[in-house]
């Protein structure tokens, strides 16, 4: 009777289809996110000159072994003169990704120092049911529903990244200099634990106001011209000579320049350039922007470092959204202001399941830390801590996969016991509804 009613049973998600997409190996993932690690090289955007030395990070020489001898998966757990005791890392079915970490830096008298660091890392293989083989245990690993686009609370929402872009918005207004009030929404996107303007982004470009396209309909400017039939003033600063000029057909008809105009008025009030000049300078708000109070050189890493760091090359590639905004993070950022999100997030068709991928995640938090302990020194991070930053302990993934809850024991007797461990909710479809 049993095994009728089930043959019989017709899921009420039968007739959903959900594009898995492919998934790859997880090697595949894991190089993926180590390459990340590379965009310390963007450090060399902010030279103080030709013959300055700034850091790099190169990663080569990969090579995976997916059928390692059990002599290769042990590692050295104490030397005590010539004694060298190992231990084996136990029954696992696992391949070895080894790379090279080729690096540099200046030393104190700003000439190149370079290292390369050779790295092994152990990572687990699936069989074809989809279990993982760890020190002598068959583990599964759950399928987990992955939303790359969600609201996240009043007036926000959230891109999953290396780390989750989380963009929230404030209605505000600002008042000309004769009197017209005009509405927008200030976006902040949050940076660690913080949310920031999301224009403070975007101010050590070479004219921002071009790269984020409300060129002429915004400009900034230190005089009011003969043009008020056209344009409205707006003067953030009372005791500086800094205004923005708003284009007053653009900016009733386009909510956008709306927005920009009121960021503008608010990241100026709050950094007070002294001059149309220091407006206008890369240099000032790279220096400006900075997260570190040391007075070194650059400031340790601009703010624009900090948010170069969130994305990652992974999710960049299955963000559903044109290539020239997922480039590089500020690109990213640009498409969030000028976009408006209507996403049923309970529709299978803005979902995705993925298996590997979300493991790799280990990896790229890792690479997350180690750029934020490079970001705090700048220019000026020396050879030595580097080195030592570039190092990936090799068994990082597997420490990690336990901790994380994303791989369980199997504990059921038969088939019938196994769906009673299974668990769902309505609320989506409530909610939906």
């Amino acid at each position: 009777m049993i095994k009728y009613c089930i043959q019989n049973m017709k899921s009420p998600m039968g007739d959903i289809k959900v594009d898995l997409g492919t998934d790859y190996p997880l090697w595949m993932y894991v190089k993926k996110a180590i390459q990340d690690i590379e965009v310390i090289n963007e450090l060399g955007l902010y030279r103080i000159d030709d013959s300055s030395v700034t850091p790099f990070i190169h990663v080569i020489n990969w090579k995976w072994n997916p059928h390692p001898s059990a002599e290769e998966i042990q590692h050295r757990r104490r030397e005590t003169g010539d004694k060298v005791l190992t231990k084996s890392i136990g029954d696992y079915r696992l391949g070895i990704l080894e790379f090279d970490v080729l690096c540099g830096a200046r030393d104190k008298n700003k000439a190149l120092e370079m290292d390369c660091v050779h790295n092994k890392m152990y990572i687990p293989i699936e069989d074809d049911q989809g279990r993982y083989l760890l020190d002598n245990i068959h583990y599964s690993d759950y399928q987990l529903v992955d939303k790359l686009l969600y609201p996240s609370g009043q007036n926000s929402i959230t891109l999953k990244s290396l780390l989750p872009i989380k963009i929230k918005y404030e209605e505000t207004h600002e008042t000309s200099v004769d009197g017209y009030m005009i509405s927008g929404d200030i976006g902040f996107v949050q940076i660690f634990t913080t949310m920031e303007s999301i224009l403070a982004c975007f101010m050590h470009i070479p004219s921002p106001l071009c790269y984020l396209g409300v060129y002429p309909l915004l400009q900034f400017c230190d005089k009011v011209l003969d043009d008020k039939e056209t344009y409205h003033y707006f003067k953030p600063l009372e005791d500086v000579e800094i205004y923005i000029k708003a284009h007053k057909e653009g900016c009733e008809k386009f909510k956008y320049v709306r927005s920009i105009l009121v960021m503008a008025c608010d990241i100026i009030r709050k950094h007070h350039p002294d001059t149309i000049d220091e407006l206008h300078s890369s240099r000032w708000w790279i220096y400006k922007l900075s997260y570190y109070e040391n007075i070194v050189e650059h400031r340790g890493a601009c703010a624009e470092m900090h948010v170069a760091r969130m994305l990652d090359t992974i999710s960049a590639q299955i963000l559903p959204i044109p290539d020239i905004d997922k480039r590089i993070m500020i690109s990213l950022l640009k498409y969030c202001l000028q976009t408006e999100f209507d996403v049923n997030i309970f529709s299978y068709e803005n979902k995705r399941l993925r298996h590997n991928e979300i493991l790799s995640t280990i990896v790229t938090a890792e690479v997350s830390a180690k750029l934020k302990s490079m970001f705090k020194y700048g220019m000026l991070i020396k050879l030595k801590d580097m080195s030592q930053l570039v190092k990936f302990n090799p068994d990082l993934v597997l420490k990690k996969m336990h901790s994380l809850g994303t791989i369980h024991t199997a504990e059921f007797s038969n088939d019938l016991d196994y769906c009673q461990s299974l668990r769902y909710t309505l609320k989506g479809q409530l909610t939906a509804a």
